[in-house]
């Protein structure tokens, strides 16, 4: 796809989400940074909008773009809420002395895009691997077909792949981003650089951990430019050309 061909999102075809103020924050921040997600989880966003309903500490995104590429918005992109959990300590251990506020700072002041993807992937090889804990605490052991395809929670999945020969946050495989996610990704990009001033220039750090990111530098970043325990978004080249492009 071309994507300098790229345009603003049609307003019209973002779809609401029932989403109750009382799970976001209703109150207006200036935007200096967006980051994004993906969920970890399959097809449909159903699910990812339950788990939120479900806990109590205002976690959630703005935006959530489902595998068809549509964007489904919980919230207004003006308003906040928790998504980063950039743990005080860290932050600390990097060095920011206003470290007891900082991760409040960068929630409030960055829009949240969750792209629905099963993330992380692993190959099996007719061995027993664990995924996760069950919900007692104990090792969620599973053991794996040869060629099958897993993910994180160690249900078999068939779906388009990435692969990463050198390996990106523990995986060698990742679930790939449709186009129709990209683009939508591209299209949101351009509505806040125009709505609120955000810079799109490509910062080719955004995979890993970057002191910019973490001191609140204006433009686009990755879950993983915050915490190194995160593995989203992974580099899928179609979505780092579609990055660049919009420079």
């Amino acid at each position: 796809m071309d994507w300098t061909t790229l345009k603003p999102i049609d307003l019209s075809t973002i779809k609401a989400v029932d989403f109750p103020n009382e799970k976001y924050y209703p109150l207006e921040y200036p935007k200096k940074q967006i980051v994004l997600h993906h969920t970890v989880s399959g097809p449909g966003i159903r699910g990812d909008v339950e788990h939120w309903l479900s806990l109590a500490d205002r976690i959630a995104t703005c935006m959530i773009i489902s595998d068809d590429g549509i964007a489904n918005q919980c919230f207004s992109s003006k308003y906040w809420a928790h998504h980063l959990g950039v743990k005080s300590t860290y932050l600390k251990a990097k060095g920011f002395n206003d470290w007891t506020t900082r991760n409040v700072e960068l929630n409030r002041s960055s829009i949240a895009v969750e792209i629905d993807n099963w993330g992380g992937l692993v190959h099996g090889d007719g061995t027993a691997k664990q995924f996760g804990l069950k919900a007692d605490g104990t090792p969620n052991m599973v053991t794996t077909i040869t060629g099958k395809i897993y993910a994180s929670y160690g249900n078999i999945v068939d779906v388009n792949i990435e692969y990463y020969p050198q390996g990106f946050r523990g995986y060698n495989y990742y679930e790939k981003y449709c186009e129709a996610q990209i683009k939508t990704v591209g299209e949101l990009l351009l509505l806040w650089k125009i709505k609120y001033g955000i810079p799109l220039d490509y910062h080719p750090e955004m995979f890993d951990i970057s002191m910019d990111a973490l001191g609140g530098k204006s433009g686009v970043w990755s879950h993983t430019s915050y915490r190194e325990d995160k593995s989203d978004i992974h580099p899928q080249p179609e979505l780092i050309e579609m990055l660049k492009s919009l420079a």
